[in-house]
């Protein structure tokens, strides 16, 4: 016999309506990351490759996912330890930040399936 849902998954094949609020804001957002993006390659063209701007560049993926996964790993839990830990030793060893990434994600998804919170 099925249990009834009764989160998140209730809601699952009704339709869904947004508000124009949050349409306009959905809209706006993309219009800014855009502008961003543009803003950059102008700001490239104009700085041009200076060996300050290659070397921020080179290093600001690393600097993007550890901002992105100090959090859950300080809350100490254990698939975020586990996930930091692969990511680290992999991207070590391969000196590859998207052999690193995957090895992350991969490990973080492992633990949760095996009972890991």
């Amino acid at each position: 016999m099925l249990a009834a849902c009764t989160g998140p998954c209730a809601t699952f094949g009704k339709i869904v309506s947004a508000d124009t609020e949050t349409l306009v804001a959905i809209l706006v957002m993309a219009l800014a990351a855009l502008a961003a993006k543009g803003g950059g390659f102008v700001a490239m063209r104009w700085l041009g490759r200076h060996r300050f701007v290659s070397a921020w560049l080179q290093n600001a993926p690393g600097a993007v996912l550890v901002s992105a996964a100090i959090v859950p790993v300080v809350e100490v839990r254990g698939a975020f330890i586990a996930g930091a830990v692969a990511g680290a030793i992999v991207t070590r060893t391969t000196r590859g930040f998207t052999a690193g990434l995957f090895a992350g994600v991969a490990a973080v998804a492992l633990a949760r399936w095996a009972g890991l919170s």
